[in-house]
């Protein structure tokens, strides 16, 4: 695009819109580039599509200007379709603070604190990629253990035992900043060589399954950037100068990267609620009006079945119990009551049991999918476990 007279970034954000459009539309993804949402210098890429593709996430390769024309290129990631339809509820979501595994390397900039500022933008991008989720921001890391070297599953599953009676939610974020070294690069010319300083971002993220007590996914981020700062100033972690520095936009797109494979994860499993109360004959689950629930919904019981003896036993089986409808008779804005339609819609319930929605939906643990039709439950049938599971 010509820049002319025009504020360099409203042209850079519009260039970047037309190269996400150019490359959506050669990929079969109709998105005009008025359709492109950019939060700032492409903190997050959040697009309206049509029926043909959807994009996922953006990132700038390369930008330039010549005879003030400015040229970009950017790298798109697109998904031609739905991996799976979501729920109408919003899903429940524990963001525990991310931990630094090597707080020497956090002395570079006095970045001491900047796990907490991870934690928050990884709330806050979660919270405005999707609005279908209920989010907990904890002031508390997940454990206090260095998990440089991986988790224990007896471990995994006592803390799901904790957060499951203690705040009832359905899933657990947490994870670690691996990396934060610094180092030189020397790019020599001709006649000369120039050295900048890099520094290095990695971040290891995992999703607990609090109802399974198990990890359903990790994965690991890394991105690297010019640091431009001395190795001495200390940085003002609150300040748009560091978050809008090539670093500060590095940790932002990372971030960004991370939350739309969250996102598609959390999307694509089965969604429960916990039976909190029991009032005469009906029970009281943990979703509300707030969640999308409405009068007359329908769920269906199911029953976690694991080792009585071993409340920590990592092996969780979740299972439907036949002819347990109920129905949302009353309704607040975090919980909502339930009357049995079923003959086993109350009898059978205790605290703690949990329900589902009534509907046809794929129901997936970790790697395993299978499908249930939910409005009609025969039996009594274990949950399927997929052959590779890891619980």
């Amino acid at each position: 695009m010509l820049i002319g007279d025009a504020p360099v970034d409203q042209i850079r954000q519009q260039t970047i819109k037309n190269a996400i459009a150019d490359a959506s539309f050669q990929a079969g993804a109709m998105v005009s580039s008025e359709d492109i949402l950019l939060n700032g210098l492409l903190v997050n890429s959040k697009v309206m599509y049509q029926s043909q593709g959807m994009v996922r996430r953006a990132q700038v390769l390369q930008e330039s200007i010549d005879d003030g024309i400015l040229s970009v290129r950017v790298k798109v990631d697109i998904s031609p379709t739905e991996s799976c339809k979501a729920s109408a509820y919003a899903r429940s979501i524990m963001i525990t603070q991310f931990q630094m595994l090597k707080p020497k390397q956090a002395a570079i900039g006095g970045v001491f604190e900047l796990n907490k500022h991870v934690t928050k933008r990884i709330e806050q991008q979660l919270a405005g990629y999707n609005q279908q989720v209920d989010i907990l921001l904890m002031d508390q890391s997940f454990t206090e253990q260095n998990i440089l070297n991986g988790l224990k599953r007896d471990d995994i599953a006592e803390k799901a035992e904790y957060l499951r009676r203690k705040f009832g939610y359905q899933f657990a974020v947490f994870g670690t900043i691996r990396d934060l070294s610094a180092f030189k690069r020397i790019t020599k010319n001709r006649f000369s060589e120039e050295t900048t300083t890099r520094r290095n971002f990695t971040l290891r993220i995992y999703v607990l399954d609090i109802y399974h007590k198990s990890i359903v996914w990790e994965e690991s981020y890394h991105s690297e950037a010019d640091w431009d700062f001395a190795l001495h100033h200390e940085i003002d972690m609150n300040s748009s100068i560091f978050w809008g520095s090539d670093y500060g936009r590095a940790i932002l797109n990372t971030i960004s990267s991370a939350v739309v494979d969250i996102d598609d994860l959390i999307t694509c499993q089965p969604i429960y609620a916990q039976v909190v109360r029991r009032i005469a004959d009906r029970l009281v689950i943990n979703l509300g009006r707030r969640h999308g629930v409405k009068m007359g919904d329908k769920f269906f019981l199911l029953k976690a079945l694991q080792d009585p003896n071993n409340l920590s036993n990592s092996h969780v089986v979740i299972s439907p119990v036949a002819n347990s409808s109920v129905q949302v008779v009353a309704l607040d804005n975090d919980s909502a009551q339930l009357a049995s339609v079923q003959i086993n819609g109350s009898v059978s319930a205790q605290l703690l049991d949990l329900v589902s929605p009534i509907q046809t939906q794929k129901i997936g643990i970790s790697q395993g999918i299978s499908t249930y039709d939910t409005s009609s439950i025969p039996s009594l049938q274990p949950a399927p476990t997929p052959a590779n599971n890891s619980h």
